[in-house]
């Protein structure tokens, strides 16, 4: 059981001070969830599909906006977006515009399992194509197939499938001022709590996986980060290789590749724009130096989208692929540009009396936003260095 290392976020924004605790509790919550699978399963899960088990958690609560409570389209319903990515066999499986399933992230990862051609009872058998991302409609009726719970046929129930009371309050507000003719929003009423999470096992494998109500009062049919592989999470296992040189006499030289995982939240077009996840990737290949990683990518994605800076967090780890002494050194951070992100970590033991579980709402200082069209949003890092047992 030991090796284990677990992470999540619940998004990136403000918090109260009053729903503070309710979103520590529920990090707190996913992450004993997760624990409690590995502890308990007959055969072990795989990073992929303890990633997607971290989220469900996030996608029953209407504390966050992902599944259950998340933010109504411009036509008054939920679509729920999700994705997962494997660092071992480079699958990626994903949704979008979904109505009517209970838990987007497990129809992502039924995806993925589907592509890697391990259940011959499936309709996508015989050598019929399974698709990587499927949207809309057919996105629930593939759902129900695959034997997810999900809402019955019926269109008053999915009309009010998932929305809560919160979540319509908010969506009366922004109704109201779009009819309105009021096109300038309060930044407090805004929403970009997309939840992520990232995790190893104890050989090394590694994934990420998001799952996004998308931001409030959208177009039916928009796509956001959480939508898109690699554009808003990304994972890699660490490699290893010698390369063979042209010249005889040369040494054979040594390609290494750092494990990582990532998992973004925020505003989704500034993400996918700016291409900030693959910049972060690239360089976390090659550094284990998390934080310059971190800070040199937010600056050149704020270059990529003119100068305006990316509104959001990012939630990531690297490891380099020779363990020390039978342990990973791994660093686990978190960045944001928003007044503040929820995260937390939990590393797996043997001894179950030193399990800990850590939750934190990290915050900056308010002086470091700057109101404006071409804002120059200050970049807040926090670093872990942790040594997992292999």
């Amino acid at each position: 059981m030991s090796g284990w290392l677990i992470a999540v976020h619940c998004g990136a924004g403000r918090y109260s001070s009053s729903t503070e605790a309710s979103y520590l509790s529920l990090i707190r919550s996913a992450l004993t969830d997760a624990h409690d699978v590995i502890t308990n399963s007959t055969s072990p899960p795989t990073a992929a599909q303890l990633a997607v088990r971290l989220l469900h958690s996030f996608e029953h609560s209407p504390l966050t906006n992902a599944g259950f409570g998340s933010n109504l389209t411009e036509e008054g319903r939920v679509e729920c977006e999700a994705s997962v990515v494997c660092g071992q066999t480079h699958l990626v499986g994903c949704c979008g515009a979904v109505t009517g399933v209970k838990e987007p992230s497990a129809l992502a990862l039924k995806l993925l399992e589907q592509v890697q051609g391990n259940d011959s009872t499936s309709s996508f058998a015989f050598g019929r194509q399974p698709p990587l991302v499927v949207v809309g409609e057919h996105a629930r009726r593939l759902a129900r197939e695959f034997g997810l719970e999900t809402a019955a046929e019926d269109g008053d129930v999915l009309k009010k499938y998932q929305i809560t009371a919160k979540a319509h309050e908010h969506f009366i507000k922004w109704h109201e001022r779009f009819q309105a003719l009021r096109g300038s929003t309060d930044d407090d009423d805004e929403r970009l709590d997309t939840v992520g999470a990232i995790c190893m096992d104890p050989k090394g494998n590694v994934a990420a996986a998001l799952s996004s109500g998308g931001v409030a009062y959208k177009i039916p049919g928009r796509l956001g980060l959480a939508a898109c592989p690699r554009m808003g999470c990304d994972a890699s296992n660490g490699q290893f290789c010698a390369l063979k040189c042209r010249k005889r006499k040369r040494r054979k030289q040594k390609k290494v590749k750092n494990a990582f995982a990532v998992a973004c939240t925020g505003r989704g077009e500034r993400f996918i724009q700016s291409a900030l996840v693959t910049l972060l990737t690239l360089r976390l290949r090659k550094s284990t130096n998390l934080e310059q990683c971190l800070r040199k990518a937010f600056i050149e994605a704020s270059d990529a989208n003119g100068g305006v800076g990316v509104e959001g967090g990012v939630l990531a780890f690297v490891s380099p692929h020779e363990a020390t002494s039978g342990l990973r050194q791994i660093q686990l951070g978190a960045a944001f540009t928003t007044p503040c992100m929820g995260v937390g970590y939990l590393q797996c033991q043997d001894d179950a009396t030193k399990l800990q579980v850590h939750a934190q709402i990290l915050r900056q200082p308010a002086s470091s936003f700057v109101v404006g069209k071409k804002q120059s949003l200050s970049t807040h890092v926090s670093i872990l260095h942790l040594d997992v047992e292999k």
